[in-house]
Formats: C-alpha cells, sequence, structure tokens
C-alpha cells in the first residue's frame, strides 16, 4: 500500500496533477438510536491529502471533478446493526448492510461505490437502521482515480 501511494506521489509531481485521497476512521464507538437516521462523522484520518474530507461534519468536498470511488467499514458486535447509505449531495447511491442482530459474534462489513464528482459535490455516510458502530474498525475511506 505504501509502495502505491509513493508511485503515486511521485508521479502526481510530475505531471502536476493533485492527489485527492482520504482514510478517515471513528475513533469513538458509536452507539445510535435504531430507526433514526444520522451523519456518520469519521472523526480521526490516517492520511486526508488533499483535504478534501472533513472530521468535524463527515462529509467529503470534491475539490475537482471526476471519477472517484468510496468505501466504507462497520464492525459491530454480536447483537447489533450498523445499515447506512452512501449519499451524494443528499441523494442515495449506495446501500450498504451489516446486521448482525441475530448473530451471537462479531460481524465486518464492506461497501464500495465508484461515483462521478463535479467540483463542490459532496459524499457522506448517513445510518438507514444503526444501533452500533465499532471504533478504530470502521472507516470511510476515497479517492480520485481521473
Amino acid at each position: 500500500m505504501k509502495t502505491f501511494f509513493f508511485r503515486k506521489i511521485i508521479f502526481c509531481l510530475f505531471t502536476g496533477k493533485q492527489i485527492v485521497a482520504f482514510s478517515a476512521y471513528t475513533s469513538k464507538h458509536l452507539t445510535l438510536h435504531r430507526n433514526t437516521p444520522v451523519n456518520v462523522v469519521y472523526d480521526a484520518v490516517y492520511y486526508n491529502y488533499g483535504n478534501a474530507y472533513n472530521t468535524h461534519s463527515g462529509f467529503f468536498t470534491a475539490p475537482s471533478g471526476g471519477l472517484y470511488i468510496f468505501t466504507w467499514t462497520s464492525l459491530v458486535y454480536p447483537r447489533k446493526i450498523f445499515d447506512a447509505e452512501i449519499l451524494l449531495n443528499g441523494q442515495r447511491r449506495g446501500l450498504g448492510n451489516c446486521n448482525n442482530e441475530l448473530n451471537p459474534g462479531i460481524e465486518n462489513c464492506a461497501n464500495t461505490v465508484p461515483l462521478i464528482l463535479k467540483t463542490g459535490d459532496k459524499v457522506n455516510i448517513r445510518t438507514t437502521v444503526a444501533n452500533y458502530l465499532r471504533r478504530h474498525w470502521s472507516s470511510f475511506k476515497g479517492w480520485k482515480v481521473q
């Protein structure tokens, strides 16, 4: 993974293209009201190239148009649920299901969605039905492909 980003940085330095990539995660367990949709704020980052992800609001704002890839992962404890959607300017563009309500073990779920964005478009994760999200293991990531 480090080799990929190093090569990408070198490539971008020579071509003059801006790097846009972030990897955010939750630093605290989130305990939620099951049937009340909320915007998920991934409040810590491993990296935020281009500073397009906001750790206070949970929104990614596209600094330029193009193809972007977004992923989110969710880890829930036994008898918990974290179903969520990815929104583009408030409109659903994908769903993720991490329903562990009938399972006595821990569940890890992942989702990936490609989106064509315009400058200023906003992308975020919002719960649909959720009551728990495990800290450190749950994340939201995105990067510009072209």
